[in-house]
């Protein structure tokens, strides 16, 4: 919108001390109609339509106030309703009720002795329209914020007060207020300043208009050379005189074109049409824009994103959702934000057909070449696929170290094994050189996607599913599938590099076989732990005495788990013989479905990643979440996207890990 209008405003009506109740304290009144009132921008109408108005705060009544301040409250508005059958036309109506503290007591006496008879309401314009060729502003969508009782209105005339001659004899036959007689003279003194002020306005707008077409004017004799006729030059005029740049600006912005050659940031959207495309006919004109900073798009972009994401409850954030259902977004259909862009884009002849609408919305290049309305449905998308990462139901983070890989060629991940001992060093003795051995471990990443088409339909509809549900589920996909590469090091069983054996082997002390292994228990863990504590480095020389943090379980093994962790007796004991758990505490339970489709009984251990190396999940240059990417496919109406991930999963050392095959 042009106009720079006040979100918070008030209005003035009369009280109706007819229907006053004693006992109740309690007098109805008429808070607002669509009275034409004069604001600095111009004139303001409150559209009194059951869709206009937004009672959510009036449901358990608005606050009463005297004066709008707000330290001082003086009872209750109940029963905020429209009333469409007022002599005054269509107003909202409630009912006053005033509290029993000092000041409402003295002001419910002033209100029953016609001492204050008019009422202030407080509210928020949430959504306006500007008539055109005129200052006329209706206010389509408001909120009724509160309702003061006041000595002095802002304005007698508006409102109720207007229409005095037809309600207040027709409601208010011993309201305290004029004669007829008094209502037909008019105050010279209120003529005299109706009049200066319209004459006022009317020299005021002559005069804006005057400034506006010199304005206009000046700017292009600036561009009037033949060197400056070029395509270039000409949007850049346009786009000064659109936007409302001073004189001094625009010869500013044309120097600096001239002397660096740079072409200035303008809507890279010509007037030309695809031939034989739906908009060839007629041509939309297109406004241009010099743009700086964070564009008016960008917080569309942003706005509308969130908003949608709180519709469609993806985004879940109090903070968010009260700042999404604060903006003018809030609520807004996918085929109305297509509008709302056009709009911003500076086209003044939006189609009317949604199908004309929502394809010229997605293919209207914006300033970095693609269409902004397809970058909002990719922002909603994105927003949505990480929400399905972030929420997937994944065990391998827990014990897995997460690393990063700068390209798809096999990489070698370097353990190193513990110092060598140390050793005496007698007087005058040489200190000997210590040793280490590298462990070197291969991992390949790997990329994994899938794509999904947003359709013209789906926006038209309004089907947020589409727009929201489906990537969700593929950011879930995403995560599960690098739980897959995680868990196949388990399952597989693959072979080291550094000693050509098995993962888990008898050779590596870290392995119970079929027909020898037992289900988890104090005494199988008690082993587990043991034989981790004993491993030694790759020398031989040094015991590593490590302490298996984690046991992973398939889901049919978790109770089991979870008790041995937090029982403070052997379970295994029977009353009068039992023992202390002497593993409860010492491990966390990681359990997960895919053991349980391997091998419902076995069952492993692993240590902390961050102390010793076990498995690594890899991710190219670090990226743990899934990334999305825009295409504008030929041979369908509408945007496609292609989520992906590159990952891999391989073992660094059989030490920190162990596994028993179960009974």
């Amino acid at each position: 919108m042009s106009k720079q209008i006040q979100q918070d405003q008030t209005r003035t009506f009369r009280l109706e001390r007819s229907g006053a109740d004693e006992d109740a304290r309690t007098v109805p009144a008429s808070l607002s109609s669509e009275t034409p009132v004069e604001r600095f921008f111009g004139t303001e109408i409150l559209v009194h339509d059951i869709d206009a108005i937004n009672l959510e705060r009036a449901g358990n009544g608005l606050p009463m106030l005297f004066g709008h301040d707000h330290h001082t409250p003086i009872g209750r508005v109940t029963d905020v309703r429209l009333d469409p059958t007022t002599p005054a036309g269509k107003a909202l109506r409630g009912i006053l009720r005033f509290s029993r503290n000092a000041k409402a007591e003295e002001v419910w006496q002033d209100v029953r002795d016609g001492m204050l008879t008019d009422i202030s309401v407080g509210y928020r314009i949430d959504k306006w329209e500007e008539e055109n060729n005129s200052d006329v502003v209706r206010v389509t969508r408001w909120t009724p914020l509160e309702a003061s009782v006041v000595a002095v209105p802002a304005d007698h005339r508006v409102g109720i007060n207007r229409q005095r001659q037809e309600t207040t004899m027709a409601e208010n036959t011993d309201a305290a207020t004029v004669t007829p007689t008094e209502q037909r003279q008019e105050n010279p003194n209120i003529t005299q300043f109706t009049a200066d002020r319209n004459r006022n306005l009317a020299e005021g707008r002559a005069e804006g208009q005057r400034i506006e077409r010199e304005r206009q004017t000046a700017i292009r004799q600036l561009f009037d050379f033949p060197h400056f006729q070029a395509p270039e030059y000409q949007d850049l005029m346009r786009a000064c005189i659109d936007n409302g740049l001073t004189v001094n600006n625009s010869q500013r912005m044309l120097l600096e074109m001239v002397g660096s050659g740079i072409e200035p940031v303008v809507s890279p959207q010509s007037d030309r049409q695809t031939e034989g495309s739906a908009f060839a006919s007629p041509r939309p004109t297109m406004a241009r824009r010099v743009e700086a900073g964070t564009t008016d798009l960008e917080k569309f972009v942003e706005g509308a994103s969130l908003a949608t994401l709180v519709r469609a409850q993806v985004e879940r954030d109090p903070e968010l959702v009260r700042k999404a259902r604060a903006s003018e977004f809030h609520g807004v259909r996918l085929s109305r934000l297509a509008e709302v862009y056009l709009a911003r884009c500076g086209v003044t002849r939006i189609p009317h057909d949604e199908r004309e609408l929502v394809g010229m919305a997605l293919t209207r290049a914006g300033l970095h070449g693609s269409s902004d309305f397809a970058n909002l449905l990719e922002s909603i998308s994105t927003k949505s696929v990480l929400a399905g990462w972030g929420t997937a139901p994944e065990t391998w983070q827990a014990w897995c170290r997460q690393g990063s890989l700068p390209d798809f060629k096999t990489a070698s991940r370097t353990g190193i094994s513990e110092f060598s001992d140390l050793e005496i060093v007698y007087e005058n003795g040489e200190y000997k050189q210590g040793t280490v051995n590298d462990l070197k471990e291969p991992i390949t990443l790997v990329t994994y996607g899938k794509m999904f088409h947003i359709s013209r339909q789906a926006i038209i509809n309004d089907d947020l599913d589409q727009l929201t549900r489906i990537p969700m589920k593929m950011g879930r996909a995403a995560n599960r599938k690098v739980g897959d590469l995680a868990y196949a090091v388990l399952t597989s069983n693959p072979t080291l590099n550094q000693d050509s054996a098995a993962l888990f082997v008898s050779g590596h002390a870290n392995y119970v076989a079929s027909g020898s292994g037992a289900a988890p228990s104090v005494a199988t863990i008690n082993a587990a732990r043991t034989a981790i504590a004993t491993q030694t480095d790759p020398s031989g020389n040094a015991t590593l005495n490590y302490s298996p943090r984690f046991l992973i379980v398939p889901k049919a093994l978790e109770g089991t788990g979870l008790v041995l962790s937090r029982a403070e007796y052997d379970p295994a004991g029977t009353a009068g013989t039992l023992t202390p758990n002497i593993v409860a505490g010492t491990f966390d339970v990681v359990a997960d479905a895919r053991l349980d489709a391997f091998l419902a009984t076995g069952w492993y251990m692993a240590c902390d990643p961050q102390l010793t190396d076990t498995v690594e999940v890899a991710f190219l240059n670090g990226a743990s979440e899934p990334y999305m990417e825009q295409m504008d496919p030929w041979n369908k109406d509408g945007v496609s996207y292609k989520v992906r991930i590159d990952a891999g999963a391989a073992p660094l050392d059989f030490r920190g890990l162990y596994y028993n095959y179960g009974a």
